[in-house]
Parts: C-alpha cells; sequence; structure tokens
C-alpha cells in the first residue's frame, strides 16, 4: 500500500512538472470550507462476520470540513483537505441468538493530505490518498434481558486482548478521488468517493497503519461517497 501511495505522489508531480507553468498562477493558494452528505457502506470478503448473509446497507450522513488549493499551473495544481465525518454501515446482525438490525456507526477526521488536481476553468478533477483517524464508534448490540443498546467498547484500547474479541482499527488508509466545479461568485459544489485498503478490524490496539498487515485480520474496508457544497475564499 505504501508503494501505491508513494507512486501515485510521483505521479502527480512528474504529471505537473511536465507542464509549462503560467507565472501568474504558479504560487496561489486558496481557501475552501465544505460540507455535505455522506453515503457509506462496508466492504470486503468478511463482512458476514458483522452482516447476516454478508448484506451491509449504506448509511446517510454528513461530513464537514476545509480545503486548501495551490495552483502551480494554468492547469494543474495540489489539493490539501481535512474533514470530520459520520459514517459506517447499517445491516442484521446476530448475536445471543437474536437476529435484529444494528448500526455500526464511526466519527473520524479524514486527512487527504495532497491530491493532484486538473482543472478547466471552474471545474476539478483530483485524486490522491487519504489517511483516517478514528475519534469514536459504537456497534449495536443485545444485552442479557434482549434489549438493544450501543456498544462502544468496539472502540477498543491499548490494554485489550485482541485474541478474545476484535476491535476497531483507529486508523485506515485508501484512495480518494473527486470532482467539483467552482462559480465565479465562490459558490462550490462537487462529488466525491473513497475507499479504503486497511482493513478496518482487528490490530485496533497499535494505532497505526503500519503494524495492520496481520494474517487474522478480517478483510471489511471502507467505502464512502459524498456530495457537498462549499465556498472557496
Amino acid at each position: 500500500m505504501k508503494k501505491i501511495i508513494l507512486g501515485l505522489f510521483l505521479f502527480s508531480v512528474s504529471l505537473i512538472s511536465a507542464q509549462d507553468i503560467n507565472e501568474d498562477l504558479k504560487g496561489r493558494t486558496t481557501f475552501a470550507v465544505k460540507a455535505g452528505w455522506l453515503q457509506s457502506t462496508l466492504k470486503g470478503d468478511d463482512v458476514d462476520y458483522l452482516a447476516v448473509d454478508g448484506k451491509v446497507d449504506a448509511r446517510n450522513s454528513f461530513f464537514a470540513g476545509v480545503s486548501v488549493d495551490n495552483s502551480i499551473g494554468k492547469h494543474f495544481g495540489l489539493k490539501h483537505e481535512l474533514f470530520y465525518q459520520n459514517y459506517g454501515g447499517e445491516f442484521k446482525r446476530e448475536l445471543e441468538d437474536h437476529v435484529f438490525d444494528a448500526t455500526l456507526e464511526m466519527h473520524s477526521l479524514r486527512l487527504n493530505p495532497i491530491s493532484a488536481v486538473f482543472q478547466v476553468k471552474g471545474l476539478q478533477l483530483y485524486a490522491g490518498p487519504y489517511v483516517n483517524m478514528l475519534l469514536y464508534s459504537s456497534i449495536s448490540a443485545i444485552d442479557e434481558n434482549g434489549k438493544k443498546y450501543k456498544d462502544h467498547g468496539i472502540f477498543g484500547s491499548t490494554e485489550d486482548d485482541q485474541e478474545d474479541s476484535k476491535y476497531l482499527q483507529k486508523m485506515d488508509y485508501g484512495i480518494v478521488a473527486g470532482l467539483e466545479y467552482q462559480f465565479k461568485f465562490g459558490l462550490i459544489i462537487g462529488a466525491q468517493f473513497t475507499r479504503g485498503f486497511a482493513s478496518i478490524f482487528d490490530n485496533s490496539n497499535t494505532f497505526g497503519v503500519e503494524e495492520n498487515e496481520g494474517a487474522n485480520d478480517f478483510k471489511i474496508y471502507n467505502q464512502n461517497f459524498n456530495v457537498f457544497v462549499g465556498y472557496r475564499f
């Protein structure tokens, strides 16, 4: 995965370097705020660990954040973004001989550190890596009386025994791709797609992506789609 991210970065740099730079635009930096609707789900071969029959329905929620654009040519630039997002999935879960409607809810900060941007007038197309930092999580569970509740223990801690139970990884990474259009008065509309490449379960007490490569990891990954509005200053 590190090779993929490094390859994307080197490709972005080489693509931009190959262009004739417009000195009027070189070094121009703009700032934007964005917010919108986010539809999230879970993908992977081991989704049936969570969901009956491995079926996960999309969860609708929100995200909001900031974006910085560095224009380094007439048609090319770099984008850096930081978002707070609420995401997860909805599914039927079997626990203690009960089958019930469950929700996996996660809150995180998503950093898109550097995305290569191609721009024609107000239209932008961009892609790059992302890193997700989990802040909060819960999953629907059933107590001994058969009542449903939010189990926050799935967040895990450094003291948790990974052999007995599974907890959420504190970080995951993947790729983001998006498009947006800016009107002349500063309004932005756009959409993004993100796909995780790191298992979101197991090894949660390592707190890092380097250690999240164990042979026993569940193959369950984040996948999100969002649409947003914003304003560029």
